[in-house]
């Protein structure tokens, strides 16, 4: 099938276990830009988003659960649960392990880290994999099993199988096993916002005149060194930019109009980071781009972070441990939660007034407000789970069996 696209023609074919290169990262391939996640590091913008998102997720608590019939408990008994929420492996906390994975995955195309199993199968190791040293993910056409390959540092490969490895895939168009490249995709925005930062940080040391000089009658090679060494000491560089020179009998000047801000170059690179944050989902003042931020949509935006970054996210890491750490038979019990209660918490008295409420209808107990707050749990003997209800507030059916001898209602009045 044929489609035309931005003035040009693609041709869809089947996809095949073997291709790696799909319609739409052929439209954006001679676009003009290279930009790889070494590259795209190194603007400011993109560090700060990639690191905003990616430390934000690692500090939240990742939990293993399970259903029992009093509801749903913390599952702390379970091997996976020490990996998810402590220690991946002896070498790697639990934060180091899910920012690296957050990153990769924001900066390719997915997450991979390789489960070691004990020699009774269980989980017992999680490790990194950086993305770019795995390849796409291969399916096995006797069995219909997933499988990749990984580049090791010695020059090898290793062939990792199913339950092997957790994977986590990044932007999903044409193909379930083959995700787009982000910085692909992103490639024009990424290119120009490097591209203006390198031209930018040039001008600290390139040659920066208020003008150019004409020599009617021509200089000879003695007056033209002179003329150089003088232009290149008195002229170049930022500090000079801009002076006029001292000129000979004959010579005449003329100044350049090459303002910055006239040649849009400074709007251009702001322009250039809210389109990154857009990219990453990221609000711009998030980025230290405060141009448009206030006190009152600063607080939503924030609240938008989360509802719109970090909650997809958390929901994408989840079922991949789901899918990937879990056997057949854990799944119909188990499940992964990332806490971001903590990203929501705003002020003190805001948490104050919904403790209070929650505490007042009977939702929570003094112990699952100790719990979000990180305070000493109080013993249960003490009533520390126990939950209330405020005394005024009873039932219709509680408030007629309890009306006094002798009175009347309204319905027996009107009668």
């Amino acid at each position: 099938m044929k489609i035309k696209l931005f003035g040009r023609t693609y041709e869809f074919k089947a996809a095949s276990a073997s291709s790696s290169t799909s319609v739409w990262n052929t439209f954006l391939a001679g676009r003009g830009f290279n930009v790889s996640a070494d590259t795209a590091l190194q603007i400011s913008a993109v560090f700060r988003c990639v690191d905003l998102i990616s430390k934000t997720l690692a500090t939240l608590p990742m939990n293993l659960y399970k259903d029992t019939k009093k509801g749903q408990e913390k599952a702390s008994e379970h091997p996976v649960y020490q990996l998810v929420h402590y220690l991946p492996n002896h070498q790697t906390t639990a934060y180091e392990f899910w920012q690296c994975y957050v990153a990769n995955l924001l900066l390719s195309r997915g997450a991979f880290a390789k489960i070691i199993r004990s020699s009774s199968a269980r989980i017992a190791e999680l490790w990194n994999i950086p993305t770019r040293c795995v390849s796409d993910i291969q399916i096995n056409s006797e069995n219909g099993e997933r499988y990749v390959d990984v580049t090791l540092d010695g020059g090898g490969t290793e062939r990792l199988h199913e339950g092997d490895f957790m994977y986590t895939p990044g932007f999903l168009f044409s193909d379930r096993n083959k995700p787009e490249d982000p910085l692909r995709i992103a490639s024009e925005v990424l290119g120009l916002s490097d591209t203006l930062g390198t031209y930018a940080k040039s001008a600290a040391s390139a040659t920066n005149p208020g003008g150019y000089v004409e020599v009617p009658t021509g200089l000879t090679p003695e007056a033209f060194t002179r003329l150089r060494d003088d232009f290149n000491k008195n002229y170049k560089g930022a500090q000079n930019a801009g002076a006029f020179m001292f000129l000979e009998t004959g010579m005449k000047a003329t100044q350049f109009d090459r303002d910055l801000e006239k040649m849009q170059l400074l709007e251009s690179r702001k322009h250039a980071v809210t389109e990154i944050c857009r990219i990453f989902g990221v609000p711009p003042h998030m980025a230290m781009d405060l141009g448009n931020a206030t006190f009152s949509n600063i607080e939503h935006q924030s609240l938008e972070f989360v509802r719109d970054c970090m909650n997809p996210l958390c929901v994408r890491i989840e079922q991949t441990a789901y899918r990937d750490l879990l056997t057949e038979a854990e799944r119909r019990v188990y499940y992964f939660k990332v806490n971001t209660n903590a990203l929501l918490r705003g002020d003190t008295a805001t948490r104050q007034a919904y403790y209070n409420t929650m505490r007042q209808t009977g939702v929570m107990s003094a112990n699952d407000v100790c719990r979000l707050e990180d305070y000493p749990l109080i013993p249960k003997e003490e009533g520390g789970d126990d939950r209330h209800v405020n005394g005024n507030m009873i039932t219709l059916a509680n408030a007629r069996l309890n009306i006094p001898k002798g009175a009347t209602t309204s319905k027996g009045a009107g009668q």
